[in-house]
């Protein structure tokens, strides 16, 4: 276990480790066994003046932001393996305090305690807590027939010419065989409310997840010589390949065209700038003559300015973050990052008095009540939020 550990988080802190590999690390840290190496490695990187050259936070905030990761409570818990190092540079609690919150901001809340002293972690209660989203949708068949799909039952859901639309077990959507060549196509539209994502195997296989807010609207069966879909809000796709047919998607007035390929496109219409970004294969997107074709880890933004489109590389894991249950903020604005909590939560947001100007740089798990993800929020200073039933009101503070 020690190699193991001492390979994962140097990935980790060369932000070089897969998904899976940061799971896998916070489990080990969070085992009682591996206190010892999580010690060493710790020491190792501050004594080698790596990551933190200086303490990122102003006096006062790591113990208030400590808190709002493990609980009021759970300082002493830290407190109680102190160690300092010497009097010029920070003392242990403070560089402990300092790594929870990277490991807690950046890996979903886990932090290094011992489970024994911790237990589970302390949550806030508040009596107009806002609970996080869930599986939820609505498909709108041709006839305008409107299904709620979080409350359908596994099975067959309508019967559509020759193709039946199936609910999975695992609470996917389906579709079983199709119409014709020669008969018109039927168009369905599956579309995700506030508090809602969904996942969606369309009739050539194509695997698409939906996040909040969203829509996609497709052809019961696929023929032609193409395969077209319209989507809006933020979806991610996972392409069955065709060379015969290629597969566009069409947003705004933007369209990707691919074989075979795994992409995500972000295009909410209350945010300026719409995303696509390339996970493996190719893609080629296009805005009327202008076109760009992407590698692998590749973003494309059109910037109106320039009419051009704008790529650079990003971290793949980063663009995917909402798919695997967490909220990804780069040094995100606050306005993006309301737009966000308000969307998974179903919440308005009420900006009182001189807006906050703050930026959030962090990654919170999107299974957490609104309070919790406010507290953190909070607790890095310069904002307040404040629950009132359905609607957050944020001010500076």
């Amino acid at each position: 276990m020690s190699e193991r550990l001492t390979y994962l988080f140097r990935r980790y802190f060369d932000k070089t480790a897969t998904v899976q590999e940061r799971d896998e690390l916070m489990q080990l840290i969070n085992d009682p066994g591996s206190e010892a190496v999580v010690t060493s490695l710790m020491e190792e990187m501050y004594m080698s003046g790596e990551q933190v050259g200086h303490d990122p936070f102003v006096e006062g905030k790591r113990k208030k932001i400590l808190n709002a990761v493990l609980g009021e409570n759970s300082i002493t818990d830290f407190t109680d393996k102190v160690v300092p190092i010497t009097r010029n540079k920070f003392l242990w609690v403070r560089y402990a305090a300092a790594i929870a919150i990277f490991l807690g901001l950046s890996v979903g809340l886990y932090v290094y305690v011992k489970r024994s002293s911790l237990g589970q972690l302390a949550i806030t209660k508040s009596r107009n807590d806002v609970k996080p989203g869930g599986n939820k949708a609505i498909l709108t068949l041709s006839n305008g027939a409107k299904i709620i799909l979080n409350d359908a039952k596994d099975g067959t859901l309508a019967q559509q010419g020759n193709a039946s639309v199936v609910k999975l077990a695992n609470g996917e959507l389906a579709y079983k065989q199709g119409v014709s060549a020669d008969e018109a196509p039927v168009y369905n539209t599956m579309s995700t409310p506030r508090g809602g994502q969904y996942k969606l195997q369309l009739p050539d296989g194509t695997m698409v997840m939906l996040n909040a807010e969203s829509s996609i609207t497709y052809p019961i069966a696929f023929t032609g010589k193409e395969r077209i879909v319209t989507i809006s809000g933020e979806a991610y796709f996972e392409v069955a390949k065709n060379k015969k047919m290629p597969f566009r998607v069409h947003f705004g007035d933007q369209t990707v065209e691919v074989l075979g390929t795994h992409f995500n496109i972000c295009a909410y219409k209350d945010q300026p700038d719409f995303k696509t970004t390339l996970l493996e294969g190719s893609v080629k997107i296009s805005k009327g003559s202008e076109n760009q074709l992407l590698a692998p880890g590749q973003q494309a933004v059109y910037e109106p300015g320039s009419h051009k489109f704008n790529v650079k590389t990003v971290d793949i894991d980063d663009t995917l973050a909402w798919t695997n249950g967490h909220f990804l903020f780069d040094n995100t604005d606050i306005d993006n990052v309301m737009l966000q909590l308000a969307r998974w939560y179903n919440i308005e947001v009420v900006y009182k008095g001189p807006k906050p100007t703050l930026k959030f740089t962090g990654e919170i798990r999107k299974d957490s009540n609104l309070s919790r993800v406010l507290r953190i929020l909070e607790s890095t200073g310069g904002a307040k939020f404040t629950i009132s039933g359905n609607t957050v009101i944020v001010e500076k503070e």
